[in-house]
């Protein structure tokens, strides 16, 4: 129960707010993005720890609640204390600790705050300027306020399932789960915003975000267009030849792919130009004339010819890397670019320039690489927050040091399985 160095108040935007995150797992990306913004943010775990540290995956597969990578990743900077909200004593504790917050962040089943005794009129009851955020699948009201929900589910209820997957086949899902996450996302923004407004006026507010929701917010004008003007986006296998355009977008290369705008612009006169450069031009393209290239490029321009291109430059482009391509298609200006892998993003060196990923120190581990730098502010910069805590690291500091429970009470509470 050894208490983790946290960086004390003082930098960063969200400087000398308190935040407690009662978060389940879908929303734990909340609580980070406000404490990468500088807010105190408390994580109350149950004792034993957040049952989401036991879904893995796991740093060198090795299963331990402390060596979950998902909890690394989205609870970075944030302190953890102990507490069991089912009960009394754990309410009453909880209800000392709003008393001093200036946010709840919480994404339990809509009602079982207020059937603990801490709705939002409950607590803002304790803290009139408090800022309350809920995290639900489908919203705290209406008919499937209740339903159960996983990211797949919300995928397909709020439309990008519709939009994702090949037009000869039915839809598919992505492969990583994400929609909540777009949830978390917004409660955060709404959180801020919320903030901002109690600081200026002394009220606090409730914040309810629905996931399905955010999920429409990805489909921009997929889910505007039969609204305006009647018009219906359509599933379309991502990079292949469409009735708009006759060229492929996606070509190989020696290490992997590259997307490639064929007909964009000036884009296939520099194709052309670049496979005649490198003696790699078939002898019956060589022979087009501009007219023929200009038919082509236009909507509903001859598609054999079209795939006659594409399997010239697949050809060519399996030769060079992506790196390679992408900075010899500058010179002909073409829009090319590598089709990134994870692995080629801890490498990319304009990311790095940005200091995007950023070392965490762990014990036993030494410095390990976090996706970190996600917004550069002049005046008000993202902390170098420290590691995610372990299980109940902050309950010294928390609840003696801050709140101020006699020692021997903290023990008790302890050993009654309080905290």
């Amino acid at each position: 129960m050894s208490d983790q160095p946290h960086e004390p108040a003082g930098a960063g935007a969200l400087a000398g707010y308190r935040v407690l995150d009662l978060s389940t797992e879908r929303a734990w990306l909340t609580g980070r993005l406000l404490a990468d913004l500088g807010a105190t943010v408390t994580k109350i775990e149950p004792p034993g720890g957040d049952p989401g540290r036991l879904r893995g995956p796991y740093a060198d597969d090795e299963a331990s609640p402390e060596n979950n990578l998902t909890w690394w990743a989205y609870n970075l900077g944030k302190r953890s204390v102990t507490l069991d909200l089912g009960s009394a004593d754990g309410r009453q504790l909880l209800l000392e600790l709003v008393a001093q917050a200036d946010a709840v962040l919480e994404s339990f089943t809509p009602g079982q705050m207020a059937t603990w005794g801490l709705g939002y009129d409950d607590l803002a009851a304790v803290n009139p300027r408090l800022v309350m955020t809920s995290i639900s699948p489908f919203g705290q009201t209406g008919p499937y306020a209740q339903f159960a929900a996983s990211d797949l589910i919300i995928a397909a209820l709020g439309g990008p399932v519709w939009m994702t997957g090949d037009d000869d086949r039915p839809p598919v899902r992505t492969t990583t789960p994400q929609y909540f996450l777009h949830a978390a996302v917004e409660g955060a923004v709404h959180t801020v915003a919320a903030l901002h407004h109690a600081s200026r006026t002394g009220e606090g507010q409730y914040i309810d975000v629905s996931a399905q929701l955010t999920a429409i917010r990805t489909l921009m004008n997929a889910a505007a267009g039969p609204h305006t003007d009647g018009s219906v986006m359509q599933r379309s296998t991502f990079g292949e030849a469409t009735a708009q355009s006759a060229f492929r977008l996606i070509f190989p290369a020696s290490d992997g792919h590259v997307i490639a705008s064929v007909a964009f612009g000036g884009g296939l006169h520099g194709c052309i130009q670049w496979l005649r450069d490198e003696d790699a031009l078939p002898e019956d393209l060589a022979a087009l004339s501009e007219e023929e290239l200009a038919g082509v490029a236009q909507p509903g321009g001859p598609r054999e010819l079209a795939e006659r291109i594409c399997d010239a430059l697949d050809e060519f482009f399996a030769t060079r890397s992506k790196e390679e391509l992408s900075e010899q298609a500058l010179q002909y200006r073409i829009m090319l670019v590598p089709v990134n892998n994870a692995g080629d993003l801890t490498r990319d060196p304009h990311l790095l320039y940005r200091e995007y990923f950023r070392p965490v120190e762990h014990e036993g581990r030494g410095k390990v690489m976090y996706p970190r730098r996600w917004v550069h502010m002049s005046q008000t910069p993202l902390l170098d927050t420290p590691r995610a805590p372990h299980i109940g690291e902050h309950n010294r500091q928390v609840w003696l040091d801050e709140l101020g429970l006699p020692r021997e009470q903290l023990l008790l509470l302890q050993q009654a399985g309080t905290i």
